[in-house]
Parts: structure tokens; sequence; C-alpha cells
């Protein structure tokens, strides 16, 4: 082979092997850089995953904690006016024409009851099917300690026997002091179990 033809031949090689040699180093950086991209975005998600997690948990427990108070609320009326109730009875039983006002009560108690659906409808929008059907059951169990102690009253104010009511009161403050510690359980372990799975 003539030399001159053999030097072109080498520098095409040469320029061949450099071409190739930057077109490697390219891919490589360009691998590298797209793995650091999704590294990158990978972390961002996770963050935002995180970050929506969290902000769940939190208009969860705040709907869960809003609904609770209401209920203890309520709770705690219900035992005020069923004590109020028991008071009148030992006056009805000793001096004549002695009283208590049990209406007043009676109407605050209404209003806080009223108040607890506004809480229950706010917490169904947080929670799912089994957790909605919970919360319905407690507030079944605080609508039956209400009618409870409100029938009492009206046997109270008519002067007849109140002793079943007053038991059916007593009896419907019991089982709504159960149902409370039972949902509360549940529902501490729904929000801790929550927070450790995204719902995504």
């Amino acid at each position: 082979m003539d030399q001159g033809v053999a030097a072109i031949w080498a520098a095409g090689i040469g320029v061949g092997g450099v071409v190739i040699t930057a077109g490697m180093g390219w891919y490589a950086a360009h691998k590298a850089a797209a793995a650091q991209v999704e590294a990158a975005l990978a972390g961002a998600r996770a963050q935002f995953a995180g970050q929506r997690l969290e902000s769940m948990w939190q208009v969860r427990r705040e709907a869960y904690t809003a609904f609770l108070g209401q209920v203890e609320a309520a709770r705690v009326e219900v035992v005020e006016l069923a004590n109020l109730c028991d008071e009148a009875i030992a006056l009805m039983e000793g001096e004549a024409g002695a009283s208590l006002d049990l209406e007043t009560p009676r109407q605050q108690l209404a209003q806080t009851f009223r108040g607890l659906w506004l809480r229950d409808s706010a917490l169904r929008l947080s929670v799912d099917v089994e957790q909605a059907e919970q919360v319905e059951r407690l507030r079944l169990l605080v609508m039956e300690a209400v009618a409870a102690v409100a029938a009492l009253v009206d046997e109270m104010s008519a002067r007849a026997s109140v002793e079943a009511a007053r038991g059916r009161s007593h009896d419907a403050i019991n089982a709504l002091h159960e149902g409370i510690v039972e949902w509360t359980r549940g529902a501490r372990e729904h929000l801790n179990s929550a927070r450790q799975v995204p719902h995504l």
C-alpha cells in the first residue's frame, strides 16, 4: 500500500476513534445526568407524598377531634341533666312545691346535639366507609341518650311514674360512655395507620 494512502487510513481511523470515544463519553455523561435528574425527581415525589400524607393526616385528626369534642360536650350535658332530674325527683318526693329548672338545660342539650350533626357531616368527608359507619353508630348512641333523658324530663313534667324512664336514661348514658371509649380507640388506631401508609 502506498504510504500516502496508509497515512490517510491511519488518520481516518484516528478520527473515528476520537468520535467513538467522544460519543461514548457523551452517552455516559447523559446517563449520569439522567440518573441525577431521576434521583432528584424521586426525592421530590417522596417529599411531596410525605407532605400530602401529613396534610391529610392533619385534616383527619382535626375532624376527629372536633367530632369527639362535640360528642363529649353532649355527653356531659346529658349527664348533668340526668343528675338534675335525680335532684328534682328527690325534691318532688320531699318538699311540696319544690322544683328545679329542667327546661333550660334541656334546650341547651338540644342545641349541642344539633351542633353534633355539623361535626358528623364534616368528619364523613375525611374518612372511609367503615369509619363513617362507626361515626354513625356513635352519633346514634348520643341521640338515644338525649332522647332518654328528654323522656325522663317529660315524665317528670307530667308527674307520672319516672322509675322506668330514669332507668332507661341511666342505661343510655352508660352505653354512650362505652361507645365513646370504643370509638376513640378505633379512631386512634385509624389515625396511626393512616399516617404510616400513603394514600396515593
